[in-house]
Parts: C-alpha cells; sequence; structure tokens
C-alpha cells in the first residue's frame, strides 16, 4: 500500500515543492536516527529538537522525502518535499486516508491505567479467530497512533488500538483518525491529574472515546470504577460490562494464582461459568482479561479460542515482567507509574516474592498539586506490602515520609537517594540471593536501568538458586 509523493501531497492538502510526483514512498519515519530508506520523513518541531533540522540527514540516507511545515533546502531535487501547513495534523490525515481503505474494525481502548496490558489481551484473544492487529510499542499517541496505522497491512479483520492522552480533546482527536466501532475503558483515575486538573476532567477527556462510537458499535467499561459507571451514558451503542462487581455481565471470581505464575479464576457470563488460566501473575490482571473475554464472546469465539489467547499472551515490555533469575526475582515494571498502578505492583510483590520483598520505587510525574500526598499514600501502601523501600526521586522524599509513618527508631527498612545513579552503590550492597525486587516508576526516570543494574547483580551472587 505505498502511496506516490503526489498522492500525499494531495491527501495532506500539501504543495509538492520537489521531487517526482509518481515517486513511491513505502513508509513513514518520525526519527532520523531509524531506517529511513524509502520513507517519507515528517519533520516535526518537538520541544527537544526540531525534525527540519534533519531533512538533508534524511535525504542522504535515501529517504524518499518530508513532509514539512516551513521551508528547507536539500540538493537533491529527486528527493520529495511537500509542504504541509501541519505536520502532525498531515500525518493523521495519511493514517485516517490509509484506515479507510482497510477492510477492518477497530477496537480503541483507553483508560488510566490498564490500557497497554488490555491491548495485549485483547489481540492474544481474537488472534484466535481473526487476523490482529495491534500498534505496537507505545505508539498510542497523536503523533504515535498515526504512525502505527500507516505500519497496517491490507489484511487484518480487526485492529486494537491503545489511546493515550494528556488533555481534553486528544481522545477524540485519534478517535477522528481511526473511527473506532468498539471502545474499551479500562479506568479512570488520577493518572495526569497534575496536568488535567481534577478527576472530573481526566473522566470528561476519557469519555471521548465513547461518543465517538457508532450507534451499531460496542462499548466495554470497566463496571468496577465509579467514574466509567457515572461516563457510561456517553456511549450510545449497545453497552457491555466487566470486573469483580457482582452487577458486571462478565465477572470475574475465584482467583487463585499458581506457584508458576499463572492465574486461574472463573468467569459468569450470561448464566454461565467458565474457568480460564491467565500466563500472568496479579489480580489487576485479571480485571484486563475480563475485558478481552468480553469482546471475545461478543465476537463470537468459543470459550475454548478464548483460553488459548490468555495462555499465549505475551505482554508488551516492562509492564509487570517477573524475571526469574538465578538468585533473585525482578519484577520490571519501569513503563509508568501513577497511584494505583504502583499499588498494583506492590500487591504483586507481596504475591509472588517468597524471601525479601524489596520495592525499588521512584517518582510519579504529573501529579501536580495532589504530588506530596500521591506519593506518601505509595510509601504507606508499601510499608504493608514490602520489607525494604528504596525511594528515588525529588517527589519520592514523600514515599519514605509515608513508609517511615510510625516507625521506630531502630527501624532501617527504608532509605532516599536522589537519583538512580547514587542508588546504585547502595543497591549492589543491598540485594542477597531469595530477594524479589520491583522496580517502578515513571517513564521519564529511565528505571529499565537499574533493571539491567540488578540483573548484573545477580550475576555476582551466590546463594540459593530462584529459579
Amino acid at each position: 500500500m505505498n502511496y506516490t509523493l503526489g498522492e500525499i501531497a494531495r491527501i495532506t492538502r500539501g504543495q509538492l515543492l520537489q521531487g517526482n510526483p509518481g515517486s513511491q514512498v513505502s513508509g513513514f519515519a518520525i526519527d532520523s536516527r531509524e531506517e529511513v530508506a524509502g520513507k517519507m520523513f515528517c519533520a516535526i518541531s518537538g520541544q527537544k529538537a526540531d525534525g527540519h533540522d534533519f531533512v538533508s540527514d534524511v535525504a542522504s540516507k535515501g529517504a524518499a522525502g518530508a513532509l514539512i511545515q516551513r521551508r528547507v533546502e536539500v540538493d537533491n531535487p529527486a528527493f520529495g518535499l511537500v509542504l504541509v501547513e501541519s505536520t502532525v495534523t498531515a500525518l493523521g490525515d495519511m493514517a485516517e486516508f490509509h484506515l479507510g481503505r482497510l477492510p477492518v474494525t477497530v477496537i480503541g481502548i483507553t483508560g488510566s491505567v490498564g490500557k497497554t496490558s488490555t491491548k495485549d489481551l485483547v489481540g492474544a484473544v481474537l488472534n484466535e479467530k481473526f487476523r490482529t492487529y495491534k500498534n505496537p510499542g507505545n505508539l498510542n499517541s497523536h503523533i504515535g497512533l498515526p504512525l502505527a496505522v500507516l505500519g497496517m497491512e491490507p489484511d487484518y479483520e480487526y485492529a486494537v488500538l491503545e489511546m493515550a492522552m494528556r488533555a481534553i480533546g486528544e481522545i477524540k482527536q485519534l478517535c477522528d483518525i481511526a473511527k473506532p466501532k468498539i471502545g474499551v475503558l479500562t479506568d479512570i483515575s488520577a493518572s495526569h491529574i497534575g496536568v488535567l486538573g481534577t478527576l472530573e476532567a481526566i473522566a470528561r477527556a476519557k469519555a471521548e472515546l465513547l461518543e465517538a462510537l457508532p450507534p451499531d458499535g460496542l462499548a466495554v467499561l470497566c463496571w468496577d470504577n465509579e467514574k466509567i459507571r457515572e461516563v457510561s451514558s456517553f456511549a450510545r451503542c449497545k453497552k457491555i460490562t466487566y470486573g469483580f462487581a457482582g452487577d458486571a455481565d462478565v465477572r470475574g471470581y475465584d482467583i487463585r494464582p499458581s506457584d508458576e505464575g499463572y492465574t486461574d479464576f472463573k468467569v459468569s457470563y450470561k448464566q454461565r461459568e467458565f474457568s480460564f488460566r491467565l500466563k500472568l501473575p496479579g489480580t489487576h490482571q485479571v480485571q484486563n482479561a475480563l475485558a478481552a473475554i468480553a469482546i471475545g464472546f461478543e465476537l463470537g469465539l468459543s470459550s475454548d479460542q478464548i483460553a488459548r489467547g490468555l495462555v499465549e499472551v505475551s505482554l508488551s515490555p516492562m509492564r509487570l515482567d517477573v524475571m526469574r533469575q538465578n538468585h533473585i526475582t525482578i519484577i520490571n515494571d519501569a513503563y509508568n507509574a501513577s497511584v494505583k498502578s504502583m499499588e498494583a505492583a506492590l500487591d504483586l510483590l507481596a504475591a509472588v516474592a517468597k524471601g525479601r520483598k524489596i520495592a525499588i520505587l521512584g517518582d510519579m510525574l504529573e501529579m501536580g498539586d495532589y504530588g506530596p500526598e500521591a506519593h506518601i499514600q505509595v510509601g504507606r501502601y508499601a510499608r504493608n506490602k514490602a520489607d525494604v523501600l528504596v525511594a528515588i526521586g525529588p517527589l519520592s522524599t514523600y514515599t519514605k515520609q509515608g513508609w517511615d509513618e510510625g516507625a521506630t527508631g531502630e527501624d532501617l527498612l527504608s532509605s532516599w537517594f536522589p537519583d538512580k545513579q547514587s542508588a546504585g552503590d547502595f543497591l549492589g550492597q543491598l540485594i542477597r540471593p531469595g530477594d524479589t525486587c520491583l522496580v517502578k516508576a515513571s517513564r521519564g526516570f529511565e528505571f529499565e536501568r537499574l533493571v539491567d543494574l540488578l540483573v548484573t547483580l545477580d550475576a555476582h551472587l551466590t546463594g540459593d538458586d530462584q529459579r
């Protein structure tokens, strides 16, 4: 499904400044460090860098052309330059056009927490019957989602697209591009409250997905969340609810974790009982799986097909990945953090650990004025779930404060460090065979580097084998 420079100019309402209108473009890219040969480079002006400064660079690497919103000079006359009013809008226009050519049903997923794991679970379940696409990695924003769509091949039947937002109107913008027929709302809680201001504003922003669904669509709603119940009326289509609530249409119960990392549970649906096994630990993942089960049943999958998908699911990286090393266990949840996801991760730490439970927790960003209290809340919760706290980052002083409430003068089980580098030597002295370490912080802290450090420390330990 290649496009020509002329087609791109027409679709984006741009002006072809140079290049052959019939020249083919094999894909789209926004990062000059990626493989760009044959692709159309979209020059985006960001906070840290301006893509227009790298247009000549991608031209020398064999890119077919560039979408630009200000004029740049490229010596090669064969290199295509399409001038548009906004390169971000143009990228979205290309994605909307591309998706309109595909005979695919779009499933949009949003929520304060759980949307990535839910995307992975829905994709795994539907793949048992339909050829199903899902946006890779974190391509879920007003820039990432169009790139994900433009990478979609023509023979998919369903596309499961995660949708992120940081402001009112952004989910609507993504829905205008993707036009979902099925929408999943996983959670409404205080993530990004520092940006949107109130929980009510977050709920209103998330409800834009429900408003975008057509009358013959399907809204899939987590019925354990009171705010989701409140905004459910925004959906003008059929609704199906899931969760642990007694009145959920797809209700999960009798949750039984296994030593092998599986979770067995039962589901009630239309007066029938089903038993499922999830290839993931944690009650919160069962809740996410219930959304996939609800969609599976609604789209005609058998319980056996759903069960196979749940067992075969592979989650996106750094989402509660339980890594059993030779001597320690690492729970890598370094992708992002909010109060609710911190508490879920701490629940998992308490559930899977057999030795000392060490919580290595960094700052939660975009909390605004709620930041100090949010971190104190996490610290209080962690004290009841972990044996040792290693708090890292400016706001995490409050996490330590919450942990230390009521501690005696002899209690040395919590430590604070300004950054992960200064915590490294301490971790080297702290970690011993048999420990289970949870690593979690907001994305900007890049705590995957601490995961790498723990893996290195494990290689130098001697003692009990944790596998």
